[in-house]
């Protein structure tokens, strides 16, 4: 099944208003307060996606984040496996040491999830949605 953190949750959300700003310097505290999430989860979260090449961070008291030219044409999948870490396709909710792939009763439901997910993520971009 698909794994999602709230870590990446964050990240897609924070990229896509970075993204949507591109002209500025955007405040932690004003992404923190858009989402009401917390700051700490945040700069975690944002200090990824620097790290990974996605964001340019600027410190001092007019300090934030910026997205890098080209990377608003980023995937979401390129952004949701720089915080989950590759994606990897499950087919079964059933973890048993006696499981067999060819088995599971949930498997056409969950591929079709999976298919659904896979084709969202690796189709749509950043730049694709307004916040």
């Amino acid at each position: 099944m698909i794994q999602f953190s709230e870590a990446a949750a964050i990240g897609l959300h924070a990229m896509i208003y970075i993204a949507n700003r591109k002209d500025k310097i955007i405040s932690l505290k004003e992404i923190a307060q858009y989402f009401n999430i917390s700051d700490n989860h945040l700069s975690k979260v944002l200090q990824r996606l620097v790290k990974a090449g996605y964001l340019l961070s600027t410190k001092g008291p007019k300090g934030g984040f910026q997205i890098i030219d080209g990377k608003e044409g980023s995937t979401l999948m390129e952004i949701y496996e720089t915080i989950e870490g590759e994606y990897t396709r499950k087919n079964c909710l059933f973890v048993s040491r006696h499981f067999t792939p060819c088995c599971c009763i949930m498997k056409p439901l969950i591929s079709s999830i999976n298919t659904t997910f896979e084709d969202f993520m690796n189709n749509n971009r950043i730049n694709d949605f307004k916040l």
